[in-house]
C-alpha cells in the first residue's frame, strides 16, 4: 500500500514532468503574441513570417531524434535534463539576433528542439514511472501544463500589447515594438532554471534501469512510489516479458526476436498515426496564427489578443475535465468523442470564414466572437480527447523494447506534418482563403475519428506489460 512519501514522490515527479510541458507550452504560444511585432519591427516576406512560426515544428524533428538517442543511451532522465538545457540557450538566440532572419530562425529552431526533447523525454519518463491506476492523469499532466502554457503565453502577449502598445499602431514607436517582442521571449527562460534543478531530485526510470540489466536500481526506482509488493510484482512482470521475447534458434541457443515481426507493426501503425492526425488537425497552426487570424476576422487591437487568451483559457479548462476522465471513461472513448468535436469545430471555422470571403458575412466584431466561438468548439474537443490521449497512445502502445524508437519515429513524422501546415499556412491562406484551410483540415479529421472509433484498442487500467501482451497475441 502506498504511503504518504510515495505520493508526494508521485506528485514532485509529475510536477516536473509538468513543468517541462509548461515550457513547451509557453516556447509554442509566444510566437502568437510575439508576430505581430515582429511583423512591424523586421523587414520580413510572408514567406520568412511563416518559416519563423514553422521554425519551431521544424526542430522538433532533431530534437526528437537526439532525444531518442539520448533516452536510449543515457536514460530518461538524462533526456530531461537536456531539454532544460535546450530551452535555456534557445532565448538568448532569438532576443539578440537584431531582427536578423536566419539568426531568429536558429533561435527558434532551437526552441523546436526543445520541444522535441520534451514530447519524447517527459512522455516516456511519466509513463514509465507511474503506476497503471494514475498512468492516464500523470501523464494528461503533461498536456495538461502545457495548455497553462499557452495560456500564460497569451497573457504575456496581452500585457505586452498592454504596456508597449498596439503591434498595428503607428504612434507606437519601432524601437517599442522591437523590445515588446523580445521581452516577451525573455519571460520564458525563468522556468527553465526551476525545471533543471528539480530533475536532480529524480530516480532514473525503473524500466529503462530493467533494460539496462540494472535490477537492483530498477527495483529501488519502483519504491519510490510503490510498496515493495507492487515493486518486486512489476520486475517479475518485466522478467516475463522479457523471457517471452527470446526464442530459440536452430542450434538451441536463446536469441531476441526481431523488431520488424508482426506483433510490433499494428501498435507501430496506431502509435504513428494518432499523433500524425493530432498534428494533421492544424492545432498548432492555429494557436500561433490566432491572433493573426482574429485581426481578419475583424477583431482590431487589443480585442484579438483577449480572443487569443479566452481560445487558450478554453484549451486548459477541457483539459482539466479531460484529466478527470481519462482514466475513468477510457482512451478510445475521449479521442472519439474529441475527434467528432474538432471536425465540428473546423467546419463552423472554415464556414464562416467563407461567409466573410463572399461578403455574406461582412468582417467585424460580430464575424470575428462568432468565428471566436467557432474556434474554442474545435480547441475544446481537441483538449478532451487528442490533447490528453495523443501521449497515452504513443507511449502506451508501444512495446518497451522498441519504445523510444517507435515513439521518434511518431514524432518525426507527426512534426513533419505541423511544420508542413505550419511553413504554408499564410501562404495557402492568402492564394485560397482561410476557409479552404480549414475545410481541409476538418476533412482530415473525419479520418482520425475513424481511426478512433473503430481501430483503437481500450488500454485504460492496464499496466504496460499487460498491453505489450495483448498485442503479442495478435
Amino acid at each position: 500500500m502506498k504511503t504518504a512519501a510515495h505520493r508526494r514522490y508521485d506528485r514532485f515527479l509529475f510536477a516536473m514532468c509538468g513543468l517541462a510541458g509548461l515550457l513547451y507550452g509557453i516556447d509554442m504560444g509566444l510566437i502568437a503574441a510575439a508576430l505581430p511585432y515582429i511583423k512591424a519591427t523586421c523587414d520580413f516576406t510572408e514567406t520568412q513570417l511563416s518559416g519563423i512560426v514553422a521554425a519551431v515544428m521544424l526542430g522538433c524533428i532533431p530534437g526528437t531524434m537526439c532525444a531518442a538517442w539520448v533516452a536510449e543511451k543515457a536514460g530518461r532522465l538524462a533526456s530531461l535534463k537536456a531539454t532544460a538545457l535546450v530551452f535555456a540557450a534557445a532565448v538568448p538566440v532569438i532576443c539578440l539576433s537584431g531582427g536578423n532572419f536566419w539568426a531568429m530562425f536558429a533561435g527558434r529552431l532551437m526552441q523546436g528542439a526543445g520541444c522535441g526533447f520534451m514530447g519524447l523525454a517527459a512522455a516516456l519518463y511519466v509513463v514509465e514511472c507511474a503506476s497503471s491506476e494514475n498512468r492516464g492523469r500523470g501523464t494528461g499532466m503533461l498536456q495538461l501544463v502545457l495548455t497553462v502554457g499557452l495560456v500564460v503565453a497569451a497573457l504575456i502577449g496581452l500585457g505586452a500589447t498592454m504596456f508597449f502598445g498596439d503591434a498595428a499602431s503607428d504612434a507606437v514607436s519601432i524601437e517599442a515594438k522591437r523590445h515588446a517582442w523580445q521581452t516577451i521571449f525573455w519571460v520564458s527562460i525563468i522556468p527553465t532554471f526551476v525545471l533543471f534543478a528539480g530533475l536532480f531530485r529524480l530516480r532514473e526510470s525503473p524500466r529503462w534501469l530493467f533494460k539496462k540489466g540494472r535490477i537492483d536500481e530498477a527495483l529501488a526506482s519502483l519504491m519510490m512510489n510503490n510498496d515493495e509488493e507492487t515493486a518486486r510484482r512489476t520486475i517479475a512482470e518485466l522478467e516475463a516479458n522479457e523471457r517471452s521475447q527470446m526464442v530459440s534458434s536452430a542450434d538451441g541457443a536463446m536469441k531476441r526476436d526481431s523488431l520488424f515481426q508482426r506483433k510490433y507493426l499494428v501498435p507501430l501503425f496506431l502509435a504513428i498515426l494518432i499523433p500524425v492526425f493530432n498534428q494533421a488537425s492544424g492545432v498548432n497552426s492555429l494557436l500561433n496564427y490566432s491572433v493573426v487570424l482574429m485581426q481578419r476576422a475583424g477583431l482590431a487591437g487589443t480585442d484579438a489578443n483577449w480572443a487569443d487568451t479566452a481560445i487558450k483559457v478554453a484549451n486548459f479548462l477541457f483539459t482539466c475535465v479531460a484529466m478527470a476522465l481519462v482514466d475513468r471513461k477510457g482512451r478510445k472513448f475521449l479521442l472519439t468523442l474529441g475527434s467528432a468535436g474538432v471536425t465540428l469545430g473546423l467546419l463552423a471555422v472554415g464556414g464562416l470564414f467563407l461567409a466573410v470571403e463572399h461578403g455574406a458575412l461582412q468582417a467585424g466584431p460580430f464575424a470575428g466572437w462568432a468565428i471566436v466561438a467557432a474556434f474554442i468548439l474545435f480547441i475544446a474537443s481537441f483538449a478532451i480527447g487528442p490533447g490528453v490521449c495523443v501521449w497515452l497512445a504513443m507511449t502506451e502502445l508501444m512495446p518497451l523494447r522498441v519504445r523510444a524508437g517507435g515513439m521518434m519515429v511518431a514524432q518525426f513524422v507527426a512534426m513533419g506534418v505541423s511544420y508542413t501546415l505550419a511553413q504554408t499556412f499564410l501562404p495557402w491562406s492568402a492564394r485560397f482563403g482561410d476557409s479552404s484551410v480549414f475545410l481541409t483540415l476538418a476533412v482530415v479529421a473525419v479520418g482520425y475519428f475513424v481511426t478512433s472509433a473503430f481501430f483503437l484498442p481500450e488500454t485504460k487500467g492496464r499496466s504496460l506489460e499487460e498491453i505489450e501482451r495483448h498485442f503479442a497475441r495478435r
